[in-house]
């Protein structure tokens, strides 16, 4: 049985072959996000179209529909999965060599079958993604196995460790994993004004490749009503880097994690860029 409750060690250092199969995974996902987003009452906080990373299954899996069910995308072989409350397995579709289009007709239809009411069911997203890499369907990634695996330890490492941290705060959201940006994070509440909104914040997370950083990186971020001087005297991390003052927060790029020999000097690399980071901000925030 694979280990859920410790770090799984990354090798691969980032490549075109695993900047496309996280690309694909993000276009895949957005069934997910289409499921929350329209068969899913809304939430005030838009949780409905977001999803948790199960490690045990290797999926990603949606806020649960109103007759009980959930759908998923089960990451290894790239399929669509219906599942019911218990998590037990109703239905699947393999999105490989079939288009967005197809797909999302598929998985209508397998939902129809269940029962589920998919009259509202649309594909239209108040964000575009780029769609190039799919103009011949989802491929098949066979061949990019290794680099199937390399992405699933990216999550499951992120998942552990963003349940770890989030434990330390009173006031946490879910760790959870957002459609637009396609992140593993979550954001710790510290103070709240007087209309109980929040008003200084500490978020966490792991990052696909963006204009920010050209690989998956970890990422630790703050914010205040108050932020004067907040950036002032910020001592440098024992791992990753500021980026202030274009960006409130710090990073820890994939290459030097993976600078870091074994699994277990990973995992405290990464744990010692957030503890130090946390508790700079903590004395300033």
């Amino acid at each position: 049985m694979e280990q859920t409750d410790s770090w799984q060690k990354l090798s691969i250092s980032f490549n075109d072959d695993l900047k496309k199969n996280l690309h694909r995974q993000h276009i895949a996902v957005q069934f997910i996000a289409l499921v929350g987003r329209y068969l899913i009452p809304e939430k005030p906080d838009k949780s409905n179209i977001n999803m948790q990373y199960v490690p045990q299954k290797q999926i990603f899996l949606g806020s649960q529909l109103p007759r009980g069910m959930f759908v998923g995308l089960q990451l290894h072989q790239l399929k669509l999965q219906v599942l019911d409350e218990n998590l037990s397995l109703l239905s699947e579709i393999s999105l490989v060599g079939r288009s967005f289009e197809t797909s999302f007709f598929e998985l209508k239809t397998e939902l129809q079958k269940l029962g589920v009411d998919v009259s509202e069911l649309k594909t239209k997203q108040p964000y575009e993604l780029d769609m190039d890499l799919l103009k011949d369907g989802f491929c098949s990634h066979a061949h990019l196995a290794e680099m199937v695996d390399e992405s699933i330890r990216y999550r499951h490492n992120a998942e552990l460790i963003m349940k770890e941290f989030a434990a330390t705060f009173s006031i946490v959201e879910p760790v959870r994993i957002w459609p637009h940006h396609f992140d593993t994070g979550t954001f710790a509440t510290l103070a709240q004004n007087e209309k109980g909104e929040a008003s200084k914040t500490i978020g966490l997370g792991w990052a696909i490749p963006d204009g920010m950083v050209d690989e998956p990186y970890f990422y630790l971020s703050f914010s205040s009503e108050k932020s004067n001087n907040l950036t002032d005297g910020l001592k440098e991390l024992p791992n990753g880097k500021w980026m202030t003052p274009d960006w409130n927060g710090a990073v820890l790029p994939l290459s030097e994690t993976l600078s870091q020999p074994t699994a277990n000097e990973q995992y405290v690399g990464v744990k010692s860029f957030f503890e130090n980071g946390i508790d700079q901000l903590l004395k300033r925030i």
